[in-house]
């Protein structure tokens, strides 16, 4: 595992606009997700208490309703990451019609198997992306990186392999690759919530990886997690702040930077 500095940092709260937080409060959102996704959430509500400034309606609903306000939901199963972008697909199209609004979907690192063919896989989700947009010209779509899982060690690794286990190792390489091309594609031109970026950045600013052949590999910062893969309560509290800026500063229809860390 290497250890690379980086010198970023992240934006606070605090540099967020009042301005920029009636806008989002005035918006309508909606959050597909699963596991990770809910740990985020738990952190906006905790977000949300201790800055009662922060005026923002949020319901665990797949309907969206005529009210502003940040909507979320599990949708789709995991490992089955095409049936949760067909599940996003069908929550916009009753939602939003003609109307301005925001929606997304974050696929989970449980998503990817052995097998999972990254370009295959970020091919559909394009494909059904473009066709969402084709329809809703008014909606903004925010594409999110998948998250990681934290790597083996080699002794740990090791033993897997003696098991017959599949490594996280080799599944963060194929995570990493689909981020490559969801980045490269979409990045600078439409919005992008780098969670993977945000998982693998200490709180130094310096990032986690490896080298995969000519692949750079990001990987779960160990202190982020419990299991290797879910946030804990300090690493979701630090994701939700950044969405929360993410979706404040994003104008309905622009794009947005690749990644809410800031240099």
């Amino acid at each position: 595992m290497q250890t690379g500095a980086t010198g970023e940092r992240l934006p606070s709260l605090a540099e967020v606009t009042d301005a920029q937080w009636s806008a989002l409060a005035g918006r309508r959102v909606f959050f597909g997700h699963q596991s990770v996704g809910q740990n985020i959430m738990d952190g906006v509500g905790e977000v949300l208490l201790a800055h009662p400034g922060i005026h923002l309606t949020v319901a665990e609903s797949a309907d969206v309703g005529s009210a502003p306000g940040l909507y979320h939901a599990k949708i789709g199963r995991n490992g089955f990451p095409l049936e949760k972008a067909d599940s996003l697909v069908a929550v916009a199209d009753r939602a939003f019609g003609a109307e301005a609004g925001i929606a997304m979907v974050k696929f989970c690192y449980v998503d990817v198997q052995p097998d999972t063919d990254p370009a295959a896989l970020f091919e559909q989700y394009r494909r059904r992306i473009e066709a969402l947009h084709a329809r809703h010209p008014r909606l903004t779509i925010v594409h999110f990186t998948m998250p990681l899982m934290t790597t083996e060690s080699w002794w740990g690794g090791l033993k897997k392999r003696v098991r017959g286990q599949w490594l996280e190792r080799e599944r963060n390489a194929i995570r990493s690759r689909y981020n490559t091309l969801l980045l490269a594609h979409y990045g600078g031109k439409e919005p992008v919530f780098d969670i993977a970026r945000l998982e693998s950045t200490r709180p130094d600013g310096s990032r986690l990886f490896f080298v995969n052949g000519a692949d750079t590999v990001s990987t779960l910062v160990p202190d982020y997690t419990s299991d290797g893969g879910h946030l804990n309560e300090s690493a979701r509290r630090m994701v939700a702040e950044q969405f929360l800026i993410f979706l404040a500063r994003l104008a309905p229809g622009a794009g947005a930077p690749v990644t809410p860390v800031s240099s």
